[in-house]
């Protein structure tokens, strides 16, 4: 069975930004950290684009926003995942949305083929510290029945299966972009 690493594509080049104003740290969202808190997560964008409903993932800085729609299909997958609601303030215009979800993937599992990728230390100093990706393969069957996961190696990276990938296509969902194995400057793309 073939992996994927999951990311997101959006008509405009933009970023939604976890706001500063969140009491909850980012990065908590970026290692598979269980949400033990009540309030919804704040993002914020120049403005609300006319399509941004058409679309089920969000390019994000910060977990990743998905529509309801993204939501129930990974739920129906049986991932271990949790999702937050999320509010998306326009900073042009004040308006706000509230449609969209911070996906928070749990299952943290080790699947890069170390012998087969090249990476290298972010930090020289900290050699078993986080890592910068140049060519990522994964280990065949490592996923262990999950259908997304995050990456253990670096938590940062959503990997996803074929089973995903075809449920996508099923349920016509935009906005998702997968990155077949190889090299991390110039990715091939699988089609939806």
């Amino acid at each position: 069975m073939s992996y994927f690493r999951l990311l997101a594509s959006y008509k405009r080049d933009v970023y939604f930004f976890y706001s500063d104003e969140n009491k909850y740290n980012r990065f908590d969202l970026e290692k598979g950290i269980p949400y033990s808190q009540s309030e919804k997560l704040l993002y914020v964008v120049d403005r609300f684009d006319p399509y941004l409903e058409q679309y089920d993932i969000l390019p994000t800085v910060g977990g990743k926003l998905v529509s309801l729609k993204l939501k129930r299909l990974i739920e129906r997958l049986g991932s271990d995942c949790e999702f937050i609601p999320a509010i998306i303030k326009s900073t042009e215009t004040g308006e706000i949305n509230d449609s969209y979800f911070v996906m928070n993937v749990l299952n943290l599992i080790p699947c890069l083929d170390h012998s087969r990728s090249d990476y290298e230390p972010l930090v020289k100093s900290i050699p078993d510290g986080p890592i910068s990706l140049n060519f990522i393969a994964l280990i065949p069957g490592s996923l262990n029945g999950y259908h997304i996961v995050r990456m253990k190696e670096s938590k940062e990276e959503i990997v996803v299966d074929e089973v995903f990938v075809d449920a996508c296509r099923k349920e016509k969902i935009k906005g998702v972009l997968l990155v077949k194995e190889g090299n991390v400057r110039s990715p091939e793309f699988v089609d939806l």
